[in-house]
């Protein structure tokens, strides 16, 4: 049996929180400047459809990146790139504030988003390094708890940033996090018990090796497919909150609140009821209540606020039921190569994510109720192939 790499003795008080801030970034570095995408519109005199290039090519620097961290953390260690990515963060994020155009904001993304990528993918490769069978569900469960409130106090800190500062304020705000993140990393011992010494040239073989997995790569992209309609959310949030319903800054950032809450309670009732209910009861409840939700966005009038703001609540519960199960799901059939599998996971969420983001952001006055089709969709879709392979025996990679 392997050796598992010695931790803190502090370690769970520590760890836990490090990997939730880690598994943050996403979440962070786009939601915190939410509030401020139509400002920056008027300010520099550009549609929000250019705008929201800051958001997709965040994602499409982003999503790549990941599969070049997985990889490097099989074969260095997970400290080295992770670190190696939180100083790109925080040079892409300062790059952010000192924009002063558009184009300037988009080139500066695209440098945060590559740095954000080695926390993201990262952390559940730690994960999965320190804990395993049921304690492992419960710890996603937690850290999906915490990072709930990365949607929720985001939208809110970049308001009030705007209200009492300005717009760059808020990218300086994420170089501290990321600085935060930098001092815990470098107490983190590493925990990559098992590094794999193959050369630099034959890095992307253990890709090829998961391709050939079929129980990981039906999982990994239904998954990601199943998380569409929450980076449409994100894309169309703001225009549908400020622009449609005619609400402040500060007003967006507690409505987002709202639903970020939703998503973490999903989470807090997967933790108390993992240990008690079959993985496939909570998964069926979790895809139920999306799809419930979905068709609520479809068929009710969207002349009200909350209309809009339940039934995306509805989604949001279910989403966050579910994705700790997802995620464990897919990390267990895999027992090598666990940066590279963490990694590949993370790039079709947000390669789907970046995809949805750029249909949903030419969807016009019909953006409510194609999240709610697309919620409907996907769920059905991937519930169904889920139950489909669960008896399926695959032997693990």
């Amino acid at each position: 049996m392997e050796s598992r790499p010695e931790v803190l003795a502090s370690g769970h008080r520590f760890l836990i929180p490090l990997l939730a801030l880690l598994a943050a970034f996403p979440p962070l570095s786009t939601d915190m400047y939410l509030p401020a995408l139509p400002y920056l519109g008027k300010l520099w005199s550009v549609d929000l459809k250019t705008v929201n290039l800051t958001l997709i090519f965040f994602f499409l620097s982003y999503s790549p990146a990941l599969l070049v961290y997985g990889p490097l953390s099989d074969r260095f260690g997970r400290k080295i790139p992770l670190l190696t990515g939180l100083l790109l963060f925080i040079l892409g994020s300062l790059l952010c504030a000192a924009a002063g155009s558009v184009q300037a904001l988009i080139h500066a993304r695209i440098l945060q988003g590559i740095g954000a990528a080695a926390p993201s993918a990262l952390g559940l490769s730690i994960t999965k390094d320190h804990y395993t069978g049921p304690e492992r569900h419960k710890i996603l469960a937690i850290i999906g708890i915490i990072v709930a409130l990365a949607p929720m106090i985001g939208p809110t800190l970049g308001s009030w940033a705007m209200l009492f500062g300005d717009w760059h304020l808020i990218f300086v705000l994420q170089a501290g996090v990321a600085l935060v993140s930098f001092v815990g990393v470098l107490r983190l011992p590493e925990t990559n018990a098992t590094l794999r010494h193959i050369p630099l040239i034959k890095m992307a073989g253990p890709y090829v090796f998961l391709f050939k997995n079929f129980r990981f790569l039906t999982l990994t992209l239904l998954f990601a497919v199943s998380m569409c309609p929450f980076f449409a959310f994100i894309a169309a949030s703001s225009e549908i909150y400020i622009n449609g319903f005619g609400v402040s800054a500060q007003a967006f950032g507690l409505y987002f609140a709202i639903n970020a809450l939703s998503l973490m309670a999903g989470s807090f009732i997967c933790m108390k009821l993992v240990m008690k209910l079959d993985d496939m009861v909570l998964i069926g409840f979790g895809f139920g209540g999306m799809v419930i939700g979905g068709l609520l966005l479809v068929a009710m009038p969207h002349s009200q606020i909350l209309f809009f703001t339940l039934p995306m609540c509805c989604i949001s519960f279910g989403f966050g039921l579910t994705r700790p199960l997802c995620v464990n799901m897919i990390l267990e059939t895999v027992n090598k190569d666990i940066g590279s599998a963490s990694s590949l996971m993370m790039f079709a969420n947000f390669i789907f994510g970046a995809l949805a983001m750029g249909l949903f952001s030419l969807c016009g006055e019909w953006k409510i109720m194609i999240i709610g089709l697309t919620a409907v969709s996907t769920s059905l879709l991937t519930l169904a192939v889920i139950r489909a392979i669960s008896h399926r025996k695959d032997k693990i990679a």
